[in-house]
């Protein structure tokens, strides 16, 4: 009887560490966490609507020569990660937390997603003829098919094509990083060395000036302190920074240590004058502990499958 009395009191005991343990997000880091991604009310999420997306992204069909898809210039960790791109778009931006930025790329007068894709379906780059694209895919049975699963109805037009690749789009999240996990109260998720990182990022190198928010990006216009280069670009998101293979908008940098060196430098000495772009301070051992935080900002593996493309 003892022994079965001092067994329970055991597994109580076991418990009430448990409870103790239990996870507590820290408040003020809280803003840094994906946690969700709005979907507007003029375009509302269903995932009919998202696999259309996803087909139409991956479907060269949308193109001019029919011979370049979104997937061919918008790399992410995805399958279409080996697929070629254009010299047009060499690097193009990735569409990794697109949904996240404060206004789509850097078009001042474009507020929501659907407006990029909207001048990017009529841009040079794809079809600038809407009747004779939809022409085009409204002669394929399977897109038909698609269209009707995702709006209840076969009516193919430029604006549906317009609010399925902006649906899909908005799928493209990196989240759950060791980052999030920690900042969410998982205390082990971070190493030492990322820690270390985390401080750097925020006071000796300052990069928290522009990269912040759950995106780590300020949606602001900026010059990047490369010499040759006046334009101002948009702050880009650090997360899965680090599985990226070049850097910067013209990616003339082959590695994250090459980057991270750059701006420790405060940019070119011949570059554009940036107010927020000043030398840091950094040893080597800051510099690796600062690239070490930014592995941390990589999320789960985005899981995709190359849709099969209707035939014509």
């Amino acid at each position: 009887m003892k022994r079965i009395f001092f067994l329970i009191l055991s597994l109580v005991s076991i418990l009430g560490l448990i409870v103790c343990k239990e996870k507590k997000p820290i408040p003020e880091l809280e803003g840094f966490v994906v946690k969700s991604v709005i979907h507007p009310s003029n375009n509302p999420f269903n995932q009919e609507k998202v696999e259309l997306g996803k087909t139409l992204y991956f479907d060269s069909r949308l193109s001019f020569n029919q011979d370049v898809s979104c997937a061919s210039c918008h790399n992410t960790a995805s399958p279409s990660e080996g697929f070629p791109r254009t010299k047009i778009h060499n690097p193009a931006p990735s569409l990794t937390n697109v949904a996240l930025y404060k206004d789509v790329f850097k078009d001042p007068e474009a507020k929501e997603l659907e407006d990029i894709v909207k001048e990017k379906v009529h841009s040079k780059l794809l079809f600038q003829n809407e009747t004779k694209l939809v022409q085009r895919i409204s002669s394929i049975q399977g897109y038909k098919e698609l269209f009707e699963k995702a709006y209840g109805d076969p009516e193919i037009s430029g604006e549906r094509i317009v609010l399925a690749l902006s649906t899909f789009q908005r799928t493209i999240v990196s989240k759950n990083s060791s980052f999030d996990k920690f900042v969410m109260g998982e205390e082990t998720a971070l190493t030492p060395a990322q820690i270390r990182g985390w401080d750097v990022f925020q006071n000796k190198a300052k990069c928290i000036q522009c990269h912040q928010g759950p995106n780590f990006s300020d949606s602001e216009l900026h010059t990047t302190g490369l010499a040759g280069i006046k334009d101002k670009v948009r702050t880009p998101t650090l997360r899965d920074v680090t599985k990226k293979k070049t850097f910067m908008h013209n990616g003339i940098f082959g590695s994250i240590e090459d980057t991270v060196n750059h701006f420790a430098e405060g940019g070119h000495s011949k570059a554009v004058h940036d107010p927020m772009l000043r030398p840091a301070e950094l040893s080597d051992q800051d510099k690796k502990d600062l690239i070490e935080f930014l592995k941390a900002l990589e999320g789960e593996p985005i899981q995709w499958e190359i849709p099969s493309i209707p035939k014509a």
